[in-house]
This record gives C-alpha cells, structure tokens and sequence, in this order.
C-alpha cells in the first residue's frame, strides 16, 4: 500500500461544506478514507456525492466554538485517526466600525478556541489508540500579515500558527502528529469579490481549492510520518520562508 494512501483510517474534517473542506473530503475520500464531515450546516450534498463514488461518509452538524458540541461528537466515533480542523470564518469589517469588536470575538471563538476544542476532544482519543495525525488549515496571514484580511483575521491565525506548535509538542510523545497548512488567497466564496489579483502573486494565479486539499492529505498520510509542528505554506509565492 502506498504511503499516501488513507485506506482504513477514519478521517475528521470541519469546515467540510467550504471550498478547501469539501475539496479536502473529495482527496482523502479518493485516497480511501472512511470521512467524517462537519460543519456548522450538515454537508449531505457533499456526503451524498462522495457516497455514490463509494466512500463511507457520516456528517454532523454544530458550531466549533462550542466545546460540548465537539466532545460529543468526537465521543460517537470508533476512531480518530486523522482530524483536519478546518473550520473557520472570515468578515470585513473595519476596525472602526462600531461592531467590529463583536466580530473579533466570533472570529477568535470560531478560528481559535474551535481548534482547541477539538485538539481537546480528539488527541486524547488518539493518545489511546497509539497514534494519529492533526492537520490545522491557518493561513498566510499568519505569517506575513495578510494581503486583504482585517486584523480580527489576521491576529486569529497568527494564534492557530502559534498553537499548532504548541499542540505538536505536546502530542508527539503520544505518536500523534501535528502539522499545518499555510494557504494564499484561494479561490473559494470566502475571496469572491474581495479584490485579490492575480497579479500581486508571483505564480500569477488564485490556488484552486484541490491545491490546498492535496497538501492537506498528504499530512493525514504515513508519507508524513516524521513531520511534527510543521507549517507547508501554500501560497503562490506570496510567502517565501
């Protein structure tokens, strides 16, 4: 079996309805996954989709910012093996704005507190079973401050950057692997109509939402084996570390 294989593992993602989360579902459902999808709407066109190509998909719907809602239904699986904490939001606002503040707090709950919710609920599962992989999708605002985003934004996934360090430390005694996804500007309803040019890109082009969710895959698969704390920036060029 090939390394990059997902054959018999159980793979979590959240944020599945999304551009990259569907996408991320149609590669590791290609790989052989048996999915899991979340988000803050059930995804069941999407399972229903992938069901007919012969995946085995269940689908849940909550709000990641609700600790509860994710250990319940973490705690409904057989296993964990691969969880990819992709939910998140994005919005507009201008600080001066009189709710912006409000904004900032439901991006923060949603980007940051969401993805300790679920490292919380899902790492001591795959402590137990032996092993495991965690993919968290940040962003490359994380690591050179944006390029359309607001601060709200930027500051959020400056944090998931930070934290998925911190959680690799932790986790890596236990055999669980945690790495993270740095996308650019990707052509997703979260960019349309947001002013992103192409051309401010060194590749000259927005990412295709596959693009993301191949690089996504691969962390779920033994082909990564030895990876830990780990950021692949997938931008275009925009971010060159």
């Amino acid at each position: 079996m090939s390394a990059f294989s997902l054959e018999g593992r159980n793979v979590l993602i959240t944020g599945a309805a999304g551009g990259i989360g569907s996408e991320t579902a149609r590669v590791c459902a290609e790989l052989g996954a048996t999915l899991v999808l979340a988000d803050i709407e059930e995804p069941r066109e999407l399972a229903a989709e992938l069901r007919e190509r012969g995946a085995t998909v269940s689908t849940y719907a909550f709000d990641v910012a609700d600790r509860g809602a994710n250990e319940r239904m973490v705690a409904e699986q057989s296993r964990v093996d691969a969880v990819v904490a992709n939910a998140g939001t994005l919005s507009w606002e201008d600080w001066e704005e009189d709710h912006w503040d409000q904004a900032f707090e439901r991006i923060t709950d949603v980007n940051v507190l969401g993805v300790i919710h679920l490292a919380r609920a899902c790492l001591p599962r795959m402590y137990r079973q032996g092993g495991g992989n965690m993919v968290i999708v940040s962003s490359v605002a994380a690591r050179m401050g944006g390029l359309r985003a607001g601060p709200h934004y930027v500051a959020s996934k400056g944090g998931v950057h930070a934290l998925a360090k911190w959680l690799a430390r932790r986790a890596a005694p236990h055999g669980v692997a945690v790495n993270s996804v740095a996308p650019g500007a990707t052509v997703t309803p979260m960019t349309e109509g947001r002013g992103y040019e192409a051309s401010s890109i060194p590749m000259q082009r927005l990412a295709a939402p596959r693009e993301i969710a191949l690089p996504i895959a691969f962390l779920c698969s033994d082909a990564a084996s030895y990876m830990c704390g780990a950021t692949l920036d997938v931008n275009g060029g925009v971010y060159m570390g």
